[in-house]
C-alpha cells in the first residue's frame, strides 16, 4: 500500500499560492500563447529589456577560439538539466540530427493545463510528464511505450496545477506537482511507493542528490525530503514574490552544497544535510521601465562548474559567483529564462530577445553574439519567437523554438549549421542523452533526433 508520511509546508498566509490558483494573474507564460490573456505578456516585453542593454563581442577576443570538452559518451540525463549540477557534457553523437521516432506522451498544454517538465532518461528509458499529471514511460531506441501512470490525486477538487517536474535516482522517480504533491515511484513499472502531500504546489521540478530530494514551492519554500520515505528534513523560506515566469526551474547540488533559484531574484547556496544557509545573492536590476520588465524570477536553472555558480535571471543579470564565499566573480546585463550551458571554458546563453551569446566562463567577456530570428513577420515585428536551450550533442549548440523551429549552431562562431521544422512548437530546453538529442513539443509530442 502507497505511504503517506506527513508533510508539512509552511506558508504566508498573504502571499501563498494554492494549487488551485497557481495559474491565476500571478504567473506569467513569457511566450506568445499564455494560459490566459488576462496573463499574457504583450509582445513589447522583450523589446523593452532589450532596449536597456546592449550585447557586443569584446574585439579583443576576435579571432580567439573557445575551448569545448571532447565528445563523451552519455547514456543518462537523469535530472532536469542533466546532472545534478546542472552542467552536462557534450554529448557524443552522430550530428545528423535526423528524425528517428515521435510519440505522443498524453495531454498538451490547453487553456488549463501547461506543459512545463522535461524528460528524462535513466537506464534505456525516457520518462515524460504531460500536462495532466499522466507519467510515461518509453523505450529509448525506438518509443515503444512501456507504462504510462495517471498521477492525478484521487480526491480534491483542485483541477489546475502549473509547475513540477521529474527526476531520476537509484530506481525511482521523483514527481513534483503544481497540485501540491510529491511523488517516488518504482522506474520499472511506475508503482506508487509513497506520495507526500503539500498545503502548495511545486512551482519547480525536483533535483534528487545524496539521498535527499529539493524541490521549490509555489511560496519560493526550498524543502529537503528524504528519499526514500518522503519525509520532510529541512525547509529554507525566500522572499515570497507572486509573479513569475511559468517554467519548470530546479535547485543544482554539487556534493553537499545546494544552489536554489526564486522567483524573487535570489540565488541562495545551502548545505545539502541541514539546510544551513551559507550565501545568498539578489540577480535584480533596479529602475526598470516597466512593471513587467521588473520581473525577478530565475526562471532557469543555476549550473556549479569549476568552484562557480552560474544563473541568470529575468530582470537582466547573468553572473559568476564564487561557490564557496559568495562573492561575484563577474556580472554583465544579460536577461533570460533560459539555464546557461556551461562547458569547458565556455558558457553559452540566449536571452529573451533571442541573442545567443558565447562568453568566456572565467571573465564575462563576449565572445560573439549571434541574433536568432525574433518574430514570424520580421518586417512588421509581429509574431513574437521564442527560444529555448542551448545543449551540446556532437559539438554542435541545439536549441528550439515556439514555431516549431530547430536550428543546430557551430558552438566556435555562431554560425548556423542547419535549420528544420519539428512540426510543434517547443517551450521545453531540449535534452541529449544515448546518442540522441529529445525535443518535447508543447502538444505533449516527444521527438527523438539522431
Amino acid at each position: 500500500m502507497t505511504a503517506k508520511p506527513p508533510f508539512a509546508i509552511a506558508a504566508l498566509a498573504a502571499v501563498a499560492l494554492s494549487a488551485c490558483s497557481s495559474t491565476g494573474g500571478v504567473n506569467l507564460w513569457p511566450f506568445s500563447d499564455g494560459p490566459s490573456k488576462s496573463t499574457e505578456p504583450r509582445e513589447g516585453r522583450i523589446t523593452i529589456l532589450a532596449f536597456e542593454q546592449k550585447l557586443e563581442a569584446d574585439p579583443e577576443l576576435a579571432g580567439v577560439s573557445l575551448s569545448l570538452p571532447p565528445q563523451t559518451p552519455v547514456a543518462n540525463w537523469t535530472q532536469p538539466g542533466g546532472p545534478a549540477d546542472n552542467a552536462p557534457d557534450n554529448m557524443q553523437a552522430s550530428g545528423a540530427f535526423a528524425i528517428a521516432w515521435r510519440r505522443d506522451i498524453g495531454a498538451g498544454s490547453s487553456d488549463q493545463l501547461r506543459l512545463t517538465a522535461p524528460p528524462v532518461v535513466a537506464d534505456g528509458r525516457i520518462y515524460a510528464l504531460d500536462a495532466d499529471q499522466s507519467l510515461t514511460a518509453l523505450d529509448l531506441k525506438d518509443g515503444r511505450q512501456l507504462w504510462r501512470r495517471d498521477l492525478r490525486p484521487t480526491s480534491g477538487s483542485d483541477r489546475q496545477g502549473i509547475g513540477g517536474g521529474v527526476a531520476f535516482a537509484d530506481g525511482r522517480l521523483y514527481v513534483t506537482s503544481g497540485l501540491g504533491y510529491m511523488a517516488a515511484l518504482n522506474a520499472a513499472d511506475g508503482r506508487e511507493i509513497w506520495r507526500a502531500e503539500s498545503r502548495v504546489g511545486f512551482h519547480a521540478a525536483p533535483t534528487v542528490s545524496g539521498g535527499r530530494v529539493f524541490a521549490v514551492t509555489n511560496d519560493s519554500e526550498l524543502v529537503a525530503v528524504d528519499a526514500l520515505t518522503g519525509a520532510i528534513q529541512w525547509n529554507f523560506q525566500a522572499i515570497a514574490e507572486p509573479a513569475r515566469i511559468l517554467s519548470a526551474s530546479s535547485p543544482a547540488v554539487d556534493g553537499d552544497l545546494v544552489i536554489a533559484p526564486f522567483a524573487s531574484g535570489e540565488l541562495a547556496a545551502l548545505l545539502a544535510p541541514n539546510g544551513r544557509r551559507l550565501w545568498t545573492d539578489a540577480l535584480t536590476r533596479a529602475g526598470r521601465l516597466t512593471s513587467l520588465s521588473a520581473i525577478n524570477d530565475i526562471a532557469g536553472r543555476p549550473v556549479v562548474k569549476g568552484g562557480f555558480v552560474y544563473a541568470a535571471s529575468h530582470s537582466g543579470i547573468l553572473a559568476a559567483i564564487d561557490q564557496r564565499t559568495g562573492q561575484r566573480a563577474w556580472a554583465r546585463g544579460f536577461a533570460s529564462t533560459q539555464t546557461p550551458l556551461v562547458v569547458g571554458d565556455a558558457l553559452f546563453a540566449v536571452s529573451v530577445d533571442g541573442d545567443l551569446a558565447a562568453i568566456e566562463r572565467t571573465t564575462g567577456r563576449i565572445q560573439w553574439v549571434r541574433q536568432l530570428p525574433r518574430f514570424v513577420d520580421e518586417t512588421n515585428r509581429q509574431g513574437r519567437i521564442a527560444w529555448t536551450g542551448p545543449t551540446l550533442a556532437a559539438s554542435k549548440l541545439v536549441l528550439a523554438s515556439s514555431e516549431g523551429d530547430a536550428v543546430v549552431i557551430d558552438p566556435a562562431t555562431g554560425q548556423t549549421d542547419r535549420t528544420f521544422k519539428l512540426g510543434g512548437k517547443v517551450f521545453i530546453p531540449p535534452i541529449a542523452a544515448g546518442g540522441t538529442v529529445f525535443m518535447l513539443t508543447d502538444d505533449a509530442t516527444l521527438i527523438a533526433l539522431r
